[in-house]
């Protein structure tokens, strides 16, 4: 029998949970685009607009409204540990110390400062540009979660430094867009990738992997509509510690496998970005994206370790 200290808890914590999650729903990013200085902007007639910043440049006020959100839909999502929260007293996500620079992506209703959708890539926290193989590197947030270095297991045709990995993580929705017209929802889809990809091809050095984790029928599907060459890893065991605050993306999810996927670069990434602007044309969008997929020719490749 449960004690009645323990549902006296257990109601407190959902209680704090709901405000948590009402703070978000109502929170606005108006305002951002002046206060900032994105790497990407676009403004749709319709409204919808995306944009995207590094974290250096980004006001902490407007920080807290981002990280906010991705609490909020990782609580929802149960991906986040409510008891974590509760007794860190959480209203926003804290700040990793295991990654360097942040981008943001957001696409989001520029009238109302509502965020849509979400995605960001995160930067190695090394200063010193190290080969992605040296036992000195810091892993990535994924590779700390999976226990390995990702770049042991996939064949490499050439060298390549910690500065030149990204990570990509946190990609989500708010969850009215699931309500929102297929047509409207493709279109966002399309003018994030268009973004995601024009920033990757401004950043300096050039990137050539991206890493992370997710479930394959999910976020590593999702990838291999834009991106060519996926390296996916099996037979690993993720886990986090109880106390760590997304411990649980790790146990209510599938199977979770940890990708390494090869960015374009040059006039073929220049090519995916045309790609993109001419699925956006169309005036079917769901055509727009079936020519994109079709173009691109995505496969998935695995290693089992």
């Amino acid at each position: 029998m449960t004690a009645p200290a323990d549902i006296a808890l257990d109601a407190r914590r959902a209680r704090y949970v709901e405000h948590v999650l009402a703070l978000h729903d109502r929170m606005s990013v108006a305002g951002l685009i002046e206060q900032a200085d994105p790497l990407y902007l676009a403004r749709r007639p319709d409204g919808l607009t995306v944009l995207a910043l590094p974290q250096s440049r980004l006001p902490e006020r407007y920080r807290l409204a981002i990280y906010g959100f991705r609490l909020a839909q990782y609580l929802r999502s149960r991906f986040a540990s409510d008891r974590v929260a509760f007794a860190r007293g959480l209203f926003a996500e804290p700040l990793g110390a295991g990654h360097g620079e942040e981008i943001h992506l957001i696409g989001m209703e520029e009238s109302t400062g509502t965020i849509l959708r979400y995605v960001s890539i995160v930067a190695t926290t090394d200063s010193a540009a190290l080969p992605v193989t040296h036992p000195d590197r810091t892993p990535f947030p994924c590779e700390v979660a999976h226990g390995i270095n990702l770049f042991d297991h996939v064949p490499l045709d050439e060298p390549v430094t910690g500065h030149e990995v990204w990570e990509i993580k946190r990609l989500m929705q708010r969850p009215s867009q699931r309500d929102t017209a297929p047509a409207r929802r493709l279109r966002l889809s399309l003018e994030l990738m268009l973004g995601f990809y024009t920033v990757l091809a401004g950043l300096s050095p050039r990137p050539k992997f991206l890493v992370g984790d997710g479930e394959e029928g999910l976020a590593v599907r999702r990838l291999a509509r834009s991106l060519k060459n996926i390296t996916v890893i099996e037979g690993t065991c993720p886990e986090l510690d109880e106390d760590d605050l997304l411990f649980p993306a790790y146990v209510v999810r599938a199977v979770v496998k940890p990708f390494v996927a090869s960015i374009p670069r040059g006039a073929e990434l220049d090519q995916l970005v045309r790609w993109l602007e001419h699925a956006l044309d169309a005036t079917n969008p769901l055509v727009g994206f079936q020519q994109l997929v079709g173009r691109v020719g995505g496969e998935i490749r695995r290693v089992r370790i």
